[in-house]
């Protein structure tokens, strides 16, 4: 009944509970009710809101719209900042209005660029909803995409160099399967910051790749749920992880 009776367009709403209650998004409430209501991805709030210290640089990569970047913004207080990374032209014109509606989204800065292994200018899949996608070069589920676009990507150890930009202190990760690209354009960073990971993994051969490069950077891996227990493996096609340097690597 509430997803009848809601607009069917694209309007500014006050979000009514959950880590980002009181801040203002441009939603859909047919299709996006979850994010005004605030249980959209509730283990990955509780973790951005267990593992994020006041003051932390954190990473946004596959920010679509800005739901998880404002979260972020909340958790690091005035003296965090937040770099939002999305590819995908209409996520980045909803992202900069999500941002631009909130006083937490002065911390957030947007980048309008995939993430992977290398700069380069790359095609990008639509997904038929038209509001996520993936790099080409991605692995994950084999479906059809319904258009395709070019842009920009960056690897992220070249970009913090060339730019002289902060390393951050905690990563989320949402790429649709291209995780493990992502990863690897991150070898210096993984080991001069370790900084700690949410990445959600998408199907076994993207995440065999994900494993092992988390396993050669010295990384121990937790299950998203209560008491974050060690990960045992896939259960589902796609699952978040937390991703956090073994001990013995950070004495």
């Amino acid at each position: 009944m509430l997803t009848r009776a809601a607009p069917g367009d694209i309007n500014p709403v006050e979000v009514a509970a959950g880590p980002l209650a009181g801040m203002h998004l441009q939603l859909d409430l047919r299709t996006e009710k979850d994010l005004w209501l605030g249980t959209y991805e509730p283990a990955l709030l509780e973790a951005i809101d267990h593992f994020t210290g006041l003051g932390f640089t954190a990473y946004d990569v596959g920010a679509n719209i800005g739901y998880v970047s404002l979260a972020l913004a909340r958790a690091v207080g005035p003296q965090g900042q937040v770099v939002a990374f999305e590819p995908l032209p209409e996520n980045v014109s909803r992202l900069r209005t999500n941002v631009e509606l909130n006083p937490e989204g002065g911390r957030v800065r947007v980048v309008e660029a995939a993430v992977s292994d290398r700069a380069e200018r790359s095609q990008f899949l639509i997904h038929r909803s038209g509001a996520m996608g993936k790099l080409e070069a991605s692995k994950g589920r084999a479906e059809a995409y319904e258009g395709e676009i070019r842009v920009d990507v960056i690897a992220l150890d070249d970009w913090i160099e060339e730019r002289n930009e902060p390393m951050p202190d905690l990563i989320k990760i949402d790429v649709e399967g291209g995780e493990a690209l992502v990863l690897a354009g991150l070898e210096r960073t993984l080991k001069e910051a370790r900084p700690m990971l949410l990445i959600e993994l998408h199907g076994p051969e993207a995440s065999e790749k994900t494993l092992e490069l988390l396993e050669s950077a010295h990384y121990r891996l937790h299950e998203l749920r209560a008491g974050y227990p060690a990960f045992r493996g896939l259960t589902d096609w796609k699952t978040y992880v937390i991703a956090q340097q073994k001990e013995s690597d950070t004495q």
